[in-house]
C-alpha cells in the first residue's frame, strides 16, 4: 500500500500521525514532500513503524510547470507514483484562503478517485 501524507507546514503534533499509521499494514510505503511540519513528522513516525519512506522534493520542472507554486508540481508527481490512500493533516482545512497545498492534493486525489482522510487535529 502506498500512502501519501500531506498537510500543514506548521503541524506540530505527531499523535494523529502515529494513530493513523498504526492502522496501516506493515509493507506500507509512505510518500511525502520536503517541508517542515507534517512532512517531517510523517517521515519520523513512518520510520518508527518500519515503513519505507519516499520523500520527494520540488524540482525546477515543478516551478516551470507552476510558476511560483512548485508545490503543485510536487503534488502531481507524488500522486502519479501510484498512491492508494491520502492522509491530509491541516488544522485550517476548509477555511477560506487556507490550506491551499493540502486542498490541491485532496482535490487531485478525489478527481483520481483515491480515498482521502482529512484530519484537522
Amino acid at each position: 500500500m502506498r500512502v501519501l501524507i500531506t498537510g500543514a507546514t506548521q503541524w506540530e503534533s505527531q499523535a494523529a500521525i502515529r494513530r493513523e499509521l498504526a492502522q496501516l499494514p506493515p509493507a506500507t510505503i509512505i510518500v511525502t514532500g520536503d517541508t517542515p511540519g507534517i512532512d517531517a513528522h510523517a517521515k519520523a513516525v513512518a520510520l518508527e513503524f518500519g515503513f519505507v519512506v519516499e520523500a520527494m522534493k520540488k524540482t525546477n520542472a515543478d516551478y516551470r510547470a507552476f510558476p511560483g507554486e512548485g508545490w503543485k508540481g510536487l503534488n502531481v508527481r507524488m500522486l502519479a507514483t501510484g498512491i492508494d490512500l491520502v492522509l491530509a493533516f491541516h488544522a485550517d482545512y476548509g477555511k477560506p484562503g487556507c490550506a491551499r497545498c493540502t486542498l490541491h492534493a485532496v482535490t487531485l486525489s478525489e478527481q483520481a478517485q483515491i480515498p482521502v482522510r482529512i484530519f484537522t487535529q
